[in-house]
């Protein structure tokens, strides 16, 4: 059985921890942090991160879009967003034109020609799923929760079974402090997609909010049982074992942080915290197994209860 620590450290109250910040996939390319991760220096909030991205529809494009959407994946977002402007420009009727505009926009730090770009997709197409989604990415970041809340409705009315649009609420809901509906959102979204690892993430930090550490674990051991190389999630499940008195596997997943990232200094200086400390002898191991078969499980009792 898990123990959770009764005591209050000073380097507790002192407001050291240093945790990644909530995330989910990147906007997929034609695809979060994802993502783009915001996480804050020393406190536990929401943040986003990339992810895998999917073909864009360059057969059905001419050679400008190609040209474009090879800087785009080359990560010269500057150059994509001029090769974007000009396409759109001569295919106005494209959405998927606008669409890459918005996503090369905001890879580039320009939320607002990033906000544009998407609702002018919108304009183009309605139906443009992928283009409400990542609005809603940028409208959180850019701190406007409440209208990408609207838009996220919009894409649940077009499909209800998208999971991605459920996480995506979930960090709407956690940007304006609404921690219990993140969690039921997150809750959602895993009833949908069991693997979605930036939900687990996710609602991971939202028990870490309501200091239910314990709980927290389960969907982070899950996570990074999933996707181990993931950095953010090797932090995360290191504060969840660190906040449990677990601090021997605390260091552990801080040191798979850093050895996954060297300049992820959020670890390191976690890392360096915990190995000053000394675990209580009488605190039980932690099966890191055993808690993502137990996430496992709640998940199908989720569907099982239609949460």
């Amino acid at each position: 059985m898990l123990t959770t620590l009764r005591f209050t450290p000073t380097w507790l109250v002192a407001g050291l921890f240093v945790l990644a910040g909530c995330g989910d996939k990147t906007p997929k390319q034609a695809s979060a942090k994802e993502p783009v991760t915001r996480p804050p220096t020393v406190t536990v909030t929401p943040e986003s991160t990339p992810g895998p991205t999917e073909p864009s529809p360059v057969s059905a494009a001419p050679v400008s879009f190609a040209s474009a959407d090879s800087a785009f994946r080359s990560k010269r977002y500057s150059d994509a967003v001029s090769g974007f402007s000009a396409y759109t420009k001569s295919k106005p009727s494209n959405p998927w034109g606008f669409y890459m505009l918005g996503l090369s926009a905001w890879k580039a730090g320009d939320l607002k020609t990033a906000e544009e770009s998407f609702r002018q997709a919108l304009v183009v197409d309605s139906t443009h799923v992928k283009s409400y989604l990542n609005l809603s990415r940028v409208l959180i970041e850019a701190g406007q929760p409440d209208s990408a809340l609207g838009y996220l409705n919009t894409v649940l009315r077009i499909d209800e079974t998208l999971g991605e649009a459920y996480r995506l609420m979930g960090r709407a809901h956690d940007a304006k402090g609404e921690v219990d509906s993140a969690i039921t959102n997150y809750h959602e979204a895993l009833s949908l997609d069991g693997t979605d690892v930036w939900s687990m993430n996710n609602l991971g930090l939202a028990l870490i909010h309501q200091g239910k550490y314990d709980d927290a674990l389960r969907p982070l051991a899950r996570a990074v049982e999933l996707e181990p190389g993931v950095v953010t999630f090797q932090n995360n499940l290191g504060m969840a074992l660190e906040r449990t008195g677990h601090f021997t596997a605390a260091a552990d997943a801080y040191r798979s942080a850093v050895s996954l990232d060297s300049t992820f200094t959020k670890a390191s200086v976690n890392l360096q915290r915990v190995q000053s400390l000394k675990e209580d002898p009488n605190t039980a191991p932690v099966d890191l197994k055993a808690l993502a078969r137990e996430f496992e499980q709640q998940i199908r009792d989720w569907n099982e209860n239609g949460k």
